[in-house]
């Protein structure tokens, strides 16, 4: 039964069991890149639990948006096994060093620990303070990169897309070690009782051809979707960054529950395509309309998103085609929730 005023909790819950709610789900794709709401560095922030979940914990007190989430970043499942990783006091952390420079050298490559190695500890801590704290009041989630992306910040994005046609036996070889590492993750994810989803950027279209897609990422984003099915009783969300339609099908069928796709696409074609089976999320441009934007930008923006998006058959949420840049006002993302409470309020009347 439709009801008025519910809280983040109630909504997201009513939704998952396919019940009426009173407005379209919104989430901003937020995280390191807000640091500066609570005045400290990106770096800090990357290096503390407690930071961390501080971020999550007042962003939602701020904005109410219907989840929150802490992801490992890019990088995170790369460092664990071995890559090093720049982190900068006003940036996103970014790629120093891979672990592996020759393909002979994959074969040295050990599966993770996530209690262990790297900063997975600390991103597992910072899961736990983050739902013990919210987790009455709001869904709480855990995003990864898929293991494309995390083989990616193993071997680098160059080598693996030139070793993808010089070496195929190896690159399968080294995303076998990059997938039993996202599944240890998993594991431990999944004891919190917690959501898991993927970001996969190196995994579009814009990079890899539907058949590379196929033959080298498909088969591992598959056996990681498997796991989080098996352990958390829940199939994921995913998002892949640029173009990504010529792969929506393979997606779908491995077994996501939700799509998030990039302002790149288009969400009445994708909710044409697959909005009959998977949950479409998206897509207003985090750049132009959100960090570049005018509130008239905004709320055009979010209008126009809402009217393709709400009569998904399976359901439809309300995001950023991407993360919102570093330095985004908070007011800008306030402007995106009130913007999406106008129009996203059930009956939708956008006329």
């Amino acid at each position: 039964m439709k009801r008025e005023e519910m809280t983040p909790r109630e909504r997201m819950d009513a939704f998952s069991r396919g019940e009426e709610i009173d407005r379209i789900i919104c989430i901003p794709d937020m995280g390191v890149t807000m640091v500066h709401f609570i005045g400290v560095t990106a770096k800090d922030y990357y290096h503390s639990a407690e930071l961390m979940a501080e971020l999550e914990i007042a962003l939602f007190k701020r904005l109410r948006q219907d989840s929150v989430g802490i992801s490992t970043s890019l990088r995170g499942v790369a460092e664990a096994m071995g890559s090093k990783v720049g982190f900068p006091d006003y940036n996103i952390s970014y790629l120093l060093e891979p672990a592996i420079k020759s393909r002979d050298q994959i074969q040295s490559l050990k599966v993770v620990n996530p209690l262990k190695d790297g900063k997975l500890p600390i991103l597992i801590k910072a899961l736990k303070l983050t739902r013990d704290a919210l987790i009455k009041e709001v869904d709480v989630g855990a995003a990864m990169s898929g293991p494309f992306s995390v083989a990616a910040s193993v071997v680098g994005t160059e080598n693996l897309l030139k070793w993808m046609i010089k070496y195929p036996e190896s690159i399968h070889a080294l995303m076998e070690v990059v997938t039993e590492s996202n599944n240890r993750y998993i594991e431990e994810v999944a004891k919190l009782g917690l959501s898991i989803g993927f970001a996969d950027p190196v995994s579009s279209n814009s990079l890899l051809s539907a058949k590379q897609f196929r033959q080298f990422s498909l088969p591992y984003l598959k056996s990681n979707i498997e796991k989080i099915i098996e352990k958390t009783g829940s199939a994921p969300a995913i998002h892949i960054c640029g173009k990504s339609k010529d792969i929506w099908e393979d997606v779908v069928e491995a077994g996501i529950s939700n799509f998030s796709i990039d302002n790149i696409e288009d969400l009445e074609e994708a909710k044409e395509i697959m909005g009959d089976r998977v949950v479409i999320t998206g897509n207003v441009p985090p750049v132009e309309a959100v960090h570049n934007g005018t509130k008239e930008d905004i709320f055009r923006s979010v209008k126009e998103c809402i009217r393709k998006g709400h009569d998904s058959k399976k359901g439809y949420i309300l995001s950023t085609g991407c993360q919102i840049p570093m330095n985004t006002p908070i007011e800008k993302i306030e402007m995106f929730m009130e913007a999406g409470k106008k129009y996203g309020k059930y009956p939708i009347k956008l006329s």
